[in-house]
Formats: C-alpha cells, structure tokens, sequence
C-alpha cells in the first residue's frame, strides 16, 4: 500500500506499523468474488475494507472506535488510497455483535471475522445465502462454522506477506480434520473460545452461508 499521506494514528499503529492491513487478502477476494455489500463486526480500527470495497459496515463495542471511523483524516485517508472510482459508503455501528443491527438489511455478501470471536455466528442471519463468512480459527469461528450446516467450506487463504495472499479451493477434503479424535461440539468451542487444532492450518477459511 502506497500510503501517500497521513495515515490515521491508530490504524498505523495496530495495522501499518505491523505489516498487517491485510490488504492482500481484501484484493484477492475481491478479484475473485462478487462482492458489494461488506460487514466487520468486531473490526475496531480495522479500515482496510473500506480501501477495496465501496460498501463496508463496521461495528464495534470498544470505547469511542466511531471517533475513529468518524473522524475526517480516516475518512480522507480512505478517499485518498481507495481502489475503486465510486465515493465510499461507510457505516458504523458502536456496538457488540451480538446486539441486533435493525438498520441492517439480510443481503450482505461478505461478513469478515478476525480475532473477534464467534462473529459467523452472531450475524449470520443478515449474510445472504451465498454470501461468504472469511474468517480465521484463532477464537474458534471457523471451528464453529465448521459445525453449522448452514455454512459449507468453499475456500482456504494463506498469507505470503502483507500484500500477497493466496485464495484456493483445491483438495478441501484435507482440511477441517482435527489433529486429535475428540468429542467437539459447539458448546465446548463457546466455553473455550478456541479453535480446534486441525492437521492442516491454512491462514483462514471462506465458507459460504448455503440455507
């Protein structure tokens, strides 16, 4: 990412500053999905959606982030570094995932989960059927979705650097095998909040909400 100017402090600080925007992983799912409609419960000052796709809710319950997302240097930060030619439309929610968002429509195409928790779970019913859920195992969603018969495992990413991400979707059955035969079941997964140990560990997962 070409950051040309100011970069917002907080977004440097916990994303620039650490080679994790992970703008990557956003242009490759753009390149090969269709994808408006954006959601990212549990995404703080995570602002990177919003340099790819034009439509991106956020929500988050940590004290003032909609200062943040609000504040006119991150939006020119976004204007400025966006990839596409349409104005960005951006909402915030300043709320946990798990309050009800009523101003949200069942049509979302993409729900990002990142070291937030169970997010596939709490919102799914605003992503559309075919809408995908990306997300990784660190606090067991991808566990969890494994486990929802309303999602099905359509792809895997991993990440080579900050600007390179791979998509595929090739030899699936080799993964969501857990490394050890345990009795695992959703509650456990929600007591632990963490991901079951699986004998192949891609970055992340893309399931696709089927029901």
């Amino acid at each position: 990412m070409n950051l040309l100017m100011q970069v917002p402090e907080l977004y440097k600080k916990y994303h620039v500053d650490n080679d994790y925007s992970s703008i990557g992983l956003f242009r490759e799912l753009k390149k090969r999905f269709n994808i408006y409609k954006v959601f990212y419960p549990g995404s703080y000052v995570h602002i990177t959606p919003s340099l790819i796709f034009q439509y991106v809710c956020y929500a988050d319950s940590f004290r003032n982030t909609h200062k943040f997302i609000e504040d006119d240097l991150t939006l020119e930060f976004i204007n400025k570094h966006k990839e596409y030619p349409e104005t960005p439309k951006i909402r915030f929610f300043q709320q946990g995932y798990n309050k009800s968002f009523k101003e949200i429509k069942h049509d979302i195409d993409l729900i990002i989960s990142l070291y937030a928790g169970f997010v596939g779970q709490a919102v799914k019913a605003y992503l559309k059927k075919g809408g995908l859920l990306v997300c990784n195992n660190s606090h067991g969603d991808a566990s969890m979705a494994a486990l929802d018969q309303d999602y099905k495992l359509l792809a895997v990413f991993n990440r080579k650097s900050d600007q390179k991400f791979s998509i595929s979707d090739r030899n699936l059955e080799k993964y969501i095998i857990p490394k050890k035969m345990v009795n695992i079941d959703r509650e456990g997964l929600r007591k632990s909040m963490r991901g079951i140990a699986y004998q192949k560990s891609p970055s992340g997962y893309i399931f696709e909400k089927c029901n």
